[in-house]
Formats: C-alpha cells, structure tokens, sequence
C-alpha cells in the first residue's frame, strides 16, 4: 500500500520485468526460423542471384518499393539438404534457449548488481537502518509450544524497504541493462553465435592439423621401414 519492497520483493519484481521480454524473443525466434530457412545451400539458383533475391520473401532485397507476397510456394529441399537444416535450426535453438537462460544470471550478474542496488539506495523507509521489533515466540522457535504459553518473545530485526524512486536512481547507474533488455539477449546470442563459429573453425582446423601430423608420421615410418 505504501509502495515499499524489502529486497527479495525487488528481486522478484526484476525477475517478473524480464520474463515477458524472454518469451516475446522465444517467440519471435520460433517464428522466424519459421519463415527464413537457416540454410541457403541447395535452394536452387546461382550463388549471385541468391545473395540479391530475398528468396524466403519472393522479392528483390534491393527494392524497396517491391510488394512481398502473401502465397509464397514453400521451397522443396532434397533429404540431405533438409537433414542439414534441422540440424542447424537445433543448434541455434538451443543456443538460444541457452543465452536466454544466462546471460542476465552470469553475464550480466543480475543478482550481484541487484544486492549492490539495494546496498547503495538512499533509502528513507527506517533511515536506512535496521530496526529491531519484539515479537511473541512462536512454536518453530525456542522451546515449541511452551515458549508462547510463558509468555516468551525474542527480537526480530527488520530491513529498510525501498521505493521505486530510489531503486531507479541507483539502477541507471549500476544497471542500465534493465532498460535495454531485447536488446541485452539479441546482443549476448549474436556473441554466442561467433563463439560458436570460432570453435568449429578452430576444431577444423585442429582436425586438419591433426590429419596432416598422422600423415607426417606414417610417411616417416614407412621410410625407416623401407631404410
């Protein structure tokens, strides 16, 4: 009713801003690979005429006055080359499902930047100081039922609560990514995405290298053998 949260409360309130953003992208993502295949790779056509046509759209990339339109025929892909595209469309569902799961979580330190808002916030509820209230014992405390029967009370100590005001004024500074969650996630997943074609090219490479040293070996071998 006034308007202030404890802390696990703002926590919850951060978690509930970002959930809906999380399942817009989930489905905006399933939609559009939905709409543009992954893979360009025996669509039909020249590489030159794939590369100027937005073929998923029937249109010219390059004309922006085209009208897209609304009954497209579907592309026909051989076994292979649709086995190929599951496969793609897996890895970067799950890539995203993956980004989604921890970027604010890890890499972002959602909850290390929440407890430093808190800590920072000039809060007036309390003078920003604990206060400590004297309660009846209640029967998971001291002694169970006996406790409250004789009458006895212990000190409960209570945090400063925060206003929506004072938590802003703090997390523009320390966490300006809440204002920018889309954002955050599409940034992150395109991050993961580079990562993710650096490791295949590096383990080609480390697989050709690999090869090439077998190959050194057994040449060497054989001329000893022959020697």
């Amino acid at each position: 009713k006034d308007g202030l949260i404890d802390q696990e409360e703002m926590n919850n309130c951060v978690d509930l801003s970002i959930e809906p953003v999380h399942l817009a992208l989930g489905d905006m993502f399933d939609m559009t690979l939905e709409v543009c295949p992954v893979r360009t790779i025996g669509l039909g056509g020249e590489e030159e005429a794939r590369k100027k046509n937005a073929w998923f759209l029937g249109v010219d990339a390059g004309d922006e006055d085209a009208e897209i339109p609304t009954n497209i025929p579907p592309v026909k892909l051989s076994w292979r080359n649709r086995r190929k595209e599951l496969k793609q469309q897996k890895i970067l569902t799950k890539t995203f499902q993956a980004t989604i799961a921890r970027h604010f979580r890890d890499q972002a330190e959602a909850p290390h930047r929440l407890r430093c808002i808190y800590a920072w916030a000039e809060k007036a509820h309390q003078d920003n100081k604990l206060d400590s209230v004297l309660v009846d014992a209640s029967e998971d405390w001291g002694s169970g039922a006996a406790s409250a029967v004789m009458g006895r009370k212990r000190y409960v100590e209570l945090e400063p609560k925060i206003s929506y005001s004072e938590f802003r004024e703090v997390q523009k500074k320390t966490f300006p990514h809440l204002d920018r969650i889309g954002e955050e996630i599409i940034t992150s997943f395109k991050e993961d995405l580079w990562l993710l074609q650096g490791k295949k090219r590096q383990n080609k490479e480390l697989k050709r290298d690999g090869l090439l040293f077998l190959l050194a070996i057994s040449v060497v071998d054989l001329g000893i053998w022959f020697v």
